[in-house]
């Protein structure tokens, strides 16, 4: 397919909207993208928080090639409550990696926030080996830890990064210092 360029369409599906089908799709692209942890995608289409809503790109098939999940909550930031969206489930289907999905569909998610204003920050942590994506992609890492009730270990656990936000309602500037206390699962 050298110079064609696939045209992907981008969708916000509610949580409470995701049909099986979709819920199926969902799966086998997180089985895709993370085989390490196929076992465990084949039984859910998200880790820790489930998300409000699923932003997912699809091609011409009508299927997912990327997808994030996302949700609100009020966390605690340095002392300050700040209404969070956290972005956890990012994937891109191995097959269309290097295409430009991630970034359209990070794209997507900031049009979409910005739109609605539901939310403060944008909020998310990930391995280091991807967080230079998520910074080329508009976040910006800041130095804060991440406390959260870990879904795989039922412990509360301090998680120092790399932690990235995306201002929505607010400026970078108004970030503030010290822990992140998720008062729940993360996303």
């Amino acid at each position: 397919m050298d110079g064609i360029r696939m045209t992907w369409t981008a969708h916000l599906t509610a949580r409470a909207g995701v049909t099986p089908e979709l819920e199926q799709d969902l799966r086998a692209l997180l089985q895709a993208a993370y085989p390490q942890w196929a076992a465990f995608w084949a039984g859910t289409s998200f880790w820790g928080s489930e998300p409000e809503w699923h932003l997912w790109l699809a091609g011409p098939d009508g299927r997912p090639a990327a997808q994030l999940g996302c949700g609100r909550r009020v966390a605690e930031v340095g002392g300050q409550a700040l209404t969070l969206m956290g972005v956890g489930g990012v994937a891109t289907h191995p097959a269309v990696q290097g295409q430009g999905l991630g970034r359209q569909l990070l794209g997507e998610l900031a049009a979409f926030l910005r739109a609605q204003a539901l939310a403060d920050f944008a909020f998310l942590q990930c391995r280091e080996e991807v967080a230079p994506f998520y910074e080329r992609s508009g976040l910006s890492r800041v130095p804060n830890p991440a406390h959260f009730l870990d879904p795989d270990e039922g412990e509360w656990v301090t998680n120092a990064g790399p932690t990235l936000i995306l201002p929505v309602r607010r400026a970078l500037g108004d970030w503030p210092p010290g822990t992140v206390g998720l008062r729940g699962l993360p996303w």
